[in-house]
């Protein structure tokens, strides 16, 4: 039997091996699994958004030919219809297709047992290369009047699909511990500030937007109905809503100061410059009198951020400094998510150009965070402690010892008082004397016992000589 176990052995494959063939089953089939099912959603949503906006729907071929354009545009890719550029894609998909690679990588690394920040690499790699090949493919194959560059569509698609990736798989493989261990414990403090800091702009921005549909809900509707269909009218809120997160954006720069661009149209809180713009929803919120007075009010939402982050980092343990570090960390990290942003969301519509001014928000939004943070750790000075009360405590405790200790002293003493009654009678002597002493006291306790077996010999020797028998 043991000659064929190698046999077997060789046959079935290691332990290690079959591990190995699983794991890239599984990483192929999360691979295929997110490409088929972003491109089948590119086309359900187109699909939806032509049925609803048109009569009749167009046929399956038509559908799949127009999702290879969708799938690109997707993952942020530029591209040129009859020659005129587009690169500003909507965002919200994006964030979709972001969220779903994100998930297919980690669910390949929990699966697989990956907890290495080495094993993180061959998910990211082959969800990256996977994307930029598939996206090089499709700029080839795309139909007119749709053309994209094919080095474009690799990059684009590729780095969008290893960002996923990589967001993925980073708790799970150990690269947030990695980044964590390399930095110093204020700074990773700072860039969780960071997180929230974002956070606070996205909401402040959101609640821009709100107002602003709040108060042109009456353009919004006009816009609506000059579209004559009502299925032209629910495609064109569908786009409106593609492109919420740059209206977002959008709404967070007016506030902070910079302002945004679409063309010749240029808006700012203190002036506007007029220009044309797309009849859609969503742009009707654009104001179309010219700037207000109250706009001035929006400046004071990027100083509620502010102090919003001055009062999170105010609860950080330690020194006024370690709290300007964190809050400075926290500002850059805020300040650059929303410079990658803006360059991410910024580009050619058409004729149009659509600019957030990237280098002038971000520089806008690092003042706007970090000097009211910086101003409320100063004014709320060092960490104040009760010391009266904790000396208070203390002195009570040394009390507590100190009588404890005297009820012990007091124990003693009175046993040392019964001790000097015991030994009253005892004379001290020089220690010379005492050992003179020593062979005296000695040989006086040994004299009586050689007497005693001197007697008990000669009573013996007596009777043996009275007796003769006994001897």
């Amino acid at each position: 039997m043991p000659l064929f176990e190698p046999i077997s052995q060789a046959i079935v494959g290691k332990p290690d091996d079959r591990r190995s063939g699983v794991r890239r089953l599984l990483l192929t089939l999360a691979v295929g699994g997110v490409l088929l099912l972003g491109y089948l959603l590119t086309a359900a949503l187109l699909a939806l958004t032509a049925g609803i906006a048109s009569d009749g729907s167009p046929g399956p071929l038509a559908l799949l030919a127009a999702a290879l354009p969708g799938w690109l545009a997707l993952h942020q890719v530029p591209l040129l219809i009859a020659g005129a550029p587009l690169s500003v894609p909507p965002l919200l998909p994006t964030i979709a297709e972001v969220l779903l690679i994100a998930l297919a990588s980690a669910l390949v690394a929990r699966r697989c047992r990956l907890r290495r920040p080495d094993q993180a690499w061959p998910v990211i790699g082959a969800m990256g290369l996977a994307h930029g090949f598939v996206g090089a493919g499709f700029a080839m194959l795309l139909p007119l009047p749709f053309s994209v560059v094919p080095v474009e569509a690799f990059l684009g698609c590729g780095l969008t699909a290893a960002f996923a990736a990589t967001v993925g798989v980073a708790n799970r493989c150990g690269l947030i511990y990695l980044v964590w261990e390399r930095i110093g414990a204020d700074v990773w403090t700072g860039l969780r500030f960071g997180l929230l800091a974002a956070a606070s702009l996205i909401a402040l921005g959101s609640a821009v937007l709100l107002i602003a549909i709040v108060l042109s809900a009456g353009g919004m509707a006009e816009s609506m109905a000059r579209m004559g269909h009502a299925g032209d009218s629910i495609g064109a809120t569908v786009l409106s809503l593609l492109y919420l997160p740059h209206a977002i954006l959008a709404c967070w720069s007016f506030a902070a100061g910079t302002g945004f661009s679409l063309g010749d149209l240029a808006i700012q809180p203190l002036r506007e410059t007029r220009g044309q713009i797309p009849d859609l929803p969503l742009l009707a919120v654009l104001p179309a009198d010219g700037p207000a007075v109250w706009w001035a009010s929006a400046l004071l939402l990027p100083l509620l951020a502010g102090l919003f982050l001055g009062l999170a980092v105010r609860r950080v343990p330690g020194t006024i400094s370690r709290r300007f570090l964190v809050a400075g960390v926290a500002a850059a990290v805020a300040a650059l998510a929303v410079l990658l942003l803006a360059l991410l969301a910024g580009g050619q519509l058409g004729d149009r150009a659509v600019s957030f001014h990237p280098l002038g928000l971000a520089v806008a939004t690092l003042c706007w965070l970090a000097i009211p943070a910086a101003g409320l750790i100063w004014l709320g000075g060092e960490d104040e402690f009760d010391f009266a009360e904790e000396d208070s405590e203390e002195f009570d405790d040394v009390d507590d010892r100190a009588d404890d200790g005297d009820a012990v002293d007091g124990e003693r003493a009175a046993d040392g008082a019964d001790g000097e009654d015991e030994f009253d009678d005892f004379e001290y002597t020089d220690l010379a004397d005492l050992i003179a002493e020593i062979p005296v006291a000695r040989g006086e306790s040994d004299q009586p016992e050689d007497a005693e077996l001197a007697g008990e010999f000669e009573a013996d020797s007596a009777e043996q000589s009275a007796d003769p028998d006994r001897r």
